[in-house]
């Protein structure tokens, strides 16, 4: 198993130094095809009942177009400076930008998206919902903090629970985790199932070590908050990816995050999700 095309999901009009670096060398790594998509959504598209003066609508379309050809100028400067080529499609798209780039994620093996800063506007017009991106990609999505400048995988922490997601998060890092330097497996247990963990980490550690992938092991009694907890072994253990189950929840057509996926998404390293 590898992966054999990377799908770059830009956002025009921001920084796109972190994820053009870290999809360029996912595909390096993997002798790969590279897509690079950057969509943008009309304005009057987000406006609902409210009409949009024409003023605004003949900016936004000319906005978009020069969102769209600096996104593509710069990361083609990024692929040409690491010696790379890419498949690029920009333009503008009616339809929610979660839902365009996960139709896209049909055509890849994984997707990579970029985290915006901590408490900073969403703006639905440049930047994909990441929540239903991940619960709709039906691919593994690698989420790369915007302001990133390095992309490593040496160091990979694998978020164990035994559950349907966090099976499907581990085979779907198989590529990865085959490649990496080393290789943690961490389960944050509550009081009375600690010896339950060990047993499954163990499974699963075993299971990696017939693909070729040799882990440490670890299980932990709960003393916090999961995701806080969790971090904290991440920034430990030096972890350039955590590998883990996206955990949410459909409700009145939108979906949403249980609490340690979200704290995933709004943390400072890259992380690989499934669902």
């Amino acid at each position: 198993m590898t992966y054999r095309v990377v799908m770059a999901a830009l956002s025009p009009g921001r920084d796109c130094q972190g994820i053009a670096g870290a999809a360029i060398a996912l595909a390096r790594q993997f002798d790969a095809m590279l897509l690079a998509r950057a969509y943008c959504r009309p304005i009057h598209c987000i406006c609902g009942d409210y009409s949009v003066p024409a003023a605004l609508f003949q900016e936004d379309r000319r906005q978009i177009e020069r969102h769209l050809k600096a996104s593509e100028a710069d990361f083609r400067a990024i692929a040409a400076k690491n010696d790379h080529t890419a498949d690029w499609q920009g333009e503008s798209s009616t339809e929610p930008l979660s839902e365009r780039l996960a139709r896209e994620s049909a055509a890849a093996d994984i997707v990579v998206a970029s985290v915006p800063k901590i408490d900073e506007p969403h703006d639905a017009t440049r930047q994909p919902d990441l929540c239903e991106l991940v619960m709709q990609a039906g691919r593994p999505v690698m989420l790369v903090p915007e302001a990133s400048r390095t992309a490593k995988f040496e160091r990979i922490l694998v978020a164990w629970k035994d559950t349907r997601e966090a099976r499907r998060a581990v085979c779907d890092a198989l590529p990865l985790l085959s490649k990496a330097r080393n290789v943690l497996i961490v389960q944050i247990h509550a009081a009375d199932e600690h010896a339950a963990a060990w047993q499954s980490v163990a499974r699963v550690s075993r299971w990696l070590a017939r693909h070729g992938i040799t882990a440490e092991e670890k299980v932990v009694a709960a003393e916090m908050a999961n995701a806080s907890q969790l971090s904290g072994l991440a920034q430990t253990y030096d972890a350039d990816v955590i590998v883990a189950g996206a955990y949410g929840h459909n409700r009145q057509g939108r979906w949403t995050l249980g609490g340690i996926t979200s704290e995933l998404l709004s943390g400072g390293r890259c992380v690989l999700l499934s669902h």
